[in-house]
């Protein structure tokens, strides 16, 4: 973890967070992501012609004493495998601390919001608007549009990210190109987390 040089600035782009050298990044496949869409006949597919790049992110995590931020930017692509969006791993804060918020720079989408009783809402994204979650919901951000989707993230320092639940478990809900849009849609694979 780097410790950030204070005080700095920079474009609030994908291009501005890559020209940063104490940022992390990462990409993710859909051959990391096999297992958060819910079509295996879709996904083999896909794959028997392309390993396309779902998402990436860039972010620094806030590593000095005292008090701090850690902060990030996410670029998803725009697609489906089958008639699902592309979106994030999304994950739960492992202690339920630390809450969070995205603002959207570009493109639309929605956040799906999961707490531990398995309820599901979500909120739609798009640009100039900042959606904030509270630490104990788990979050997961889905492409609705055409073109990327990209937003800024913040939150608190040292949160420990819970993926594995939702890996195993899935959202109860997926979301879903429909006839007139987005839909809200039981998952068929999901399988409870208690």
């Amino acid at each position: 973890m780097e410790t950030f040089n204070l005080p700095f600035c920079f474009p609030v782009t994908p291009e501005g967070f890559r020209a940063n050298a104490n940022m992390k990044y990462a990409q993710r496949r859909l051959s990391e992501m096999r297992d958060y869409f819910s079509n295996y006949d879709a996904i083999k597919s896909v794959l028997a012609q392309s390993n396309p790049i779902i998402y990436e992110y860039w972010e620094m995590e806030y590593a000095g004493s005292g008090n701090g931020i850690s902060f990030g930017m996410t670029r998803i692509q725009p697609g489906q495998i089958g008639n699902e969006y592309f979106l994030t791993k999304g994950h739960f804060h492992a202690d339920g601390l630390g809450d969070e918020m995205h603002l959207t720079l570009d493109g639309q989408g929605l956040v799906l919001l999961l707490d531990r009783e398995e309820n599901t809402t979500c909120m739609e994204m798009q640009p100039g608007r900042m959606c904030y979650y509270p630490g104990h919901l788990a979050h997961r951000t889905i492409n609705t549009g055409s073109r990327p989707l990209v937003f800024m993230g913040i939150w608190p320092p040292h949160i420990v990210h819970d993926y594995e639940t939702l890996k195993r478990s899935g959202f109860p809900k997926l979301v879903v190109a429909g006839q007139t849009g987005p839909e809200l849609i039981n998952n068929p694979r999901f399988s409870p987390m208690n």
